[in-house]
């Protein structure tokens, strides 16, 4: 199949597309051409030598044959990334029988009133969990909610390390990450002995060529 030669004075055949036809500019767009260009390049002289000496012009893209911004991939889609759904971490370290408490403090950023809820999960392989009070407060627009997290160590935990999470519950789920490590028993135990008051010999002035004794603490108010 022969294709018929163009015969339009402003049309124009364009051979590496087949049947593509091409508008050619009037003589009018012609002849405004060469002041259009200066003006354009008066405008943006400054930005394009500002942009040639900081290196804001990147490589020509081998993919799309385009030019792009130096920190910007080539040919790229952009993306943005969702924040961690962990907003906070507790670390306690104690011994059985020791108590802990923690401020957290919630605040409700949208532009609508909205309950929030914290729920402590239990420490794995046992029924024990933290305490949170006040667990539970609707929110309105900018308000926020102060809320104690407490836990008492059980005599069953003694040396382990647990970890646990109390879910915040708004418009999405987030949680605050709890470590726990307890000591050992033997290791909550210090054994102190006390007899007299220890006493210490020091070197007087080198040319007397004796020794001073003194105590090395003072007695305590109850022993007087």
């Amino acid at each position: 199949m022969t294709h018929a030669p163009c015969t339009t004075p402003d049309l124009t055949c364009d051979p590496s597309s087949g049947d593509r036809l091409k508008i050619l500019p009037s003589g009018l767009n012609l002849v405004l051409l060469p002041p259009r260009l200066l003006a354009a390049s008066l405008q943006g002289a400054a930005d394009v030598v500002r942009k040639t000496f900081d290196g804001s012009y990147g490589d020509l893209c081998p993919a799309c044959h385009c030019r792009h911004d130096k920190h910007q991939p080539c040919c790229g889609i952009p993306e943005t990334r969702c924040p961690s759904a962990c907003v906070g971490r507790i670390h306690w370290t104690g011994c059985p029988g020791d108590s802990f408490q923690y401020q957290v403090q919630v605040t409700n950023t949208a532009d609508v009133e909205r309950e929030f809820t914290l729920t402590a999960m239990p420490f794995p392989c046992t029924k024990e969990t933290v305490k949170v009070f006040p667990d539970k407060k609707t929110l309105a627009p900018g308000e926020s909610l102060t809320a104690v997290i407490s836990f008492t160590v059980p005599e069953t935990f003694a040396g382990s390390t647990y970890s646990a999470r109390i879910t915040v519950a708004g418009a999405y789920d987030q949680f605050i990450q709890v470590w726990l490590v307890v000591r050992p028993k033997q290791a909550c135990c210090c054994h102190i002995e006390q007899g007299e008051i220890p006493k210490r010999i020091k070197a007087h002035h080198w040319f007397n060529h004796f020794q001073c004794e003194e105590d090395c603490f003072k007695p305590s108010k109850q022993a007087g």
